[in-house]
């Protein structure tokens, strides 16, 4: 939903709270009315003569009812929004930890060491076997060398 959405929202609530608040006003405008503090009256007429101040605090009300209205739809939105970017931002991190990993291997790839004349960096079988047949052969040379004695 726009900004615009949201104050044309925030503006029908706060109309619908106002006009609830001075309904009072247009059913009772004429009826009298009897104030008292401590049992001495303060205020006695008509309830149309407290218009103004009522007025004023149903206004008010109505205000702020709008402006909490937009705050908490702006806030929703905008937390919707970043729950959207936070999921993106993982999705592309993960995107981007698997073509790192796809750049590594395909940086010691056979045929890119082949290609650049690094073939000795190839292993033709696994290391331990390789070292076990060296090791055999220095073995056998060993063996087959022996020192005769000179007379």
């Amino acid at each position: 939903m726009s900004f615009f959405k949201h104050l044309v929202a925030s503006a029908l609530l706060s109309g619908t709270v106002f006009a609830a608040a001075t309904l009072p006003l247009a059913i009772l405008g004429s009826k009298p009315v009897l104030i008292q503090v401590e049992g001495r009256p303060v205020f006695t007429g008509q309830f149309k003569e407290l218009a103004g101040s009522y007025l004023s605090l149903a206004l008010a009300l109505s205000i702020g009812a709008g402006v909490t209205n937009l705050a908490v739809m702006s806030w929703y939105q905008s937390s919707r929004k970043l729950g959207k970017s936070a999921e993106q931002l993982s999705a592309l991190q993960q995107q981007l930890s698997e073509q790192e990993s796809l750049i590594e291997t395909l940086k010691f790839s056979p045929t890119r060491l082949q290609a650049a004349g690094l073939e000795r960096f190839l292993q033709e079988e696994p290391l331990p076997i390789r070292t076990h047949a060296v090791a055999e052969a220095l073995r056998t040379e060993h063996q087959t060398t022996s020192f005769e004695p000179s007379a």
